[in-house]
C-alpha cells in the first residue's frame, strides 16, 4: 500500500477540466463535509439543531468516500483489507476519545488516491472562504452571535466575526492564506502581496491573535524568499529533516509535561505561547498517556458562557493527539509525517514541504493540525501533486 504513495497514475490530466467519475465523487463529498465542518466552527451551531445535521451530514460524505475507494480505486484485496482493519481500530480510538476528526481524515486520505491535488485545494478554499463570508455577514446583521472577548487587564477587544471564538477565526484565516499561497506556489504578484498584507493586519485588528498573524507575515515572506528557502530544504536530508521535525514535537510535549511555573524560563516560554504550558501541564497531571486514546474533560472558551467556568483546554495539536486519540495515532501520525515529507522531497516539490513545515509549526500552538476544515496537507499523501513536482530551484 505505501508504495503507491511513490506511483500515482494521473486520473485526469491538468489541462483537460473534465473530472472523472472517482475524482467527481471525492470532491463532491469534500467539499460537502468541508462545508459543514466549516459551519460547525461558526456561531450557525447555536441555532437549533444545526450540529445535529452537520454531524449527520459528514457521516454520509465518508459512506460516499469509501465508494469511490472500494469500487474504482483498484487497491487489491490486501491493501483493503489493511484500509478497512485500520479504519476500524481509528473508529474504535475515535470512540474512546469522543472526537471524530482524526477517522474522517483518515478516510479522505485514503479517498484522495489519484486526485488532482490542486483541485482539491480549490475547493477547500472556495467552500471555506464561502462559510467564512457567510458568517462574517451574518454576525454582523445579528443573525449569529458576534463573540467579544478581552485580555486579562488589557483594554483589548476582540472579534470573532460568526467564528465561534477569535482564535479560530485567526487560525482559519492563517491556513487559508497558507493554501492559497500553495496553489500559487509561493508566488505572488504585487496585488496579491497588497491583498495578502492588509488581509493579515485587517485579521490581527480583529482579534488580537498575536501568534498566528506573526504566521501569515512569514507565509509572506516564504514567498519573497522562497527560492532561499527552497534551497536549504533541497540541501537537508529527509532523514535529517524528519528528525529535527520530531525532536521539535517531542519538546514542545516535554516542556509541557515538565513546565513549573516557578521557573523563570517556563513562565517566558508560556508567556510567548499564551499559557499553553499551563495547560498541557495540567493535562498530563489529570491524565495518564493510554495506548489507545481516552476522553478528556475540557472546557474551552468558545460560544457562548451564561456563568463563571473553569477553562481547561488542549490547544497545542502533538499533545491534543497523545492525550486524547494515544501513543498508538501518535506514532501514525509521525509515521504520515515522515512518508509525506518524503514524498514531496522525492518529488522535488518543495512548495508542499514548506506548507507541511508551516502546518507543523502552527500545530505547536493550536489544535488544529487533523482537522479537514483549517488543513488538508496531508491529504498530499496519496493524491496526484503533478502541479508542484521538479520546482526550479
Amino acid at each position: 500500500m505505501i508504495n503507491d504513495i511513490e506511483k500515482e497514475p494521473v486520473v485526469a490530466p491538468l489541462n483537460n477540466k473534465a473530472l472523472s467519475v472517482p475524482e467527481l465523487i471525492y470532491l463532491s463529498m469534500f467539499a460537502v463535509y468541508i462545508i459543514a465542518s466549516a459551519i460547525n466552527g461558526t456561531m450557525f451551531i447555536w441555532i437549533n439543531s444545526v450540529s445535529n445535521y452537520t454531524y449527520l451530514i459528514s457521516e454520509l460524505t465518508i459512506v460516499g468516500v469509501l465508494i469511490k475507494v472500494l469500487l474504482f480505486d483498484e487497491w487489491d484485496l490486501k491493501s483493503i483489507s489493511v484500509i478497512l482493519l485500520s479504519g476500524l481500530v481509528l473508529w474504535q480510538i475515535c470512540t474512546n476519545s469522543r472526537e471524530y476528526l482524526f477517522f474522517y481524515y483518515y478516510v479522505y486520505i485514503i479517498g484522495a488516491k489519484n486526485v488532482d491535488f490542486k483541485k482539491i485545494i480549490k475547493v477547500f478554499l472556495w467552500a471555506v472562504v464561502s462559510v467564512f463570508v457567510i458568517a462574517a455577514i451574518a454576525s454582523l446583521f445579528g443573525v449569529i452571535v458576534n463573540v467579544t472577548i478581552g485580555r486579562l487587564l488589557e483594554p483589548t477587544v476582540r472579534y470573532s466575526v460568526g467564528a465561534v471564538y477569535p482564535t479560530d477565526l485567526a487560525a482559519r484565516c492563517f491556513y487559508i492564506l497558507l493554501s492559497y499561497a500553495a496553489l500559487k506556489k509561493f508566488k505572488f504578484s504585487i496585488p496579491e502581496y497588497i491583498a495578502a498584507s492588509a488581509f493579515s493586519v485587517m485579521i490581527y485588528a480583529l482579534t488580537d491573535t498575536r501568534l498566528d498573524f506573526l504566521l501569515m507575515i512569514m507565509v509572506i515572506l516564504a514567498t519573497v524568499f522562497k527560492k532561499f528557502i527552497f534551497r536549504i530544504i533541497k540541501k537537508i536530508s529527509v532523514k535529517i529533516a524528519a528528525g529535527a521535525i520530531f525532536v521539535v514535537i517531542f519538546l514542545n510535549i516535554v516542556l509541557a509535561y515538565l513546565f513549573e511555573p516557578s521557573v523563570r524560563i517556563f513562565q517566558i516560554v508560556n508567556k510567548l505561547l499564551s499559557g499553553r504550558l499551563t495547560y498541557g501541564h495540567e493535562a498530563f497531571k489529570n491524565y495518564n498517556v493510554t495506548f489507545l486514546g481516552q476522553f478528556v474533560y475540557q472546557n474551552g472558551n468558545g460560544g457562548l458562557h451564561s456563568h463563571p467556568f473553569d477553562y481547561f483546554y488542549i490547544d497545542v495539536s502533538f499533545i491534543r493527539l497523545l492525550m486524547m486519540e494515544g501513543i498508538l495515532v501518535f506514532f501514525v501520525l509521525l509515521f504520515v509525517i515522515y512518508f509525506l515529507y518524503r514524498k514531496f522531497y522525492n518529488g522535488k516539490s518543495f512548495v508542499l514541504i514548506v506548507w507541511l513545515l508551516f502546518a507543523i509549526i502552527s500545530s505547536l500552538i493550536d489544535q488544529h493540525l487533523f482537522e479537514l476544515s483549517f488543513n488538508v496537507i496531508f491529504l498530499g499523501l496519496f493524491a496526484n501533486i503533478d502541479y508542484w513536482r521538479n520546482e526550479i530551484v
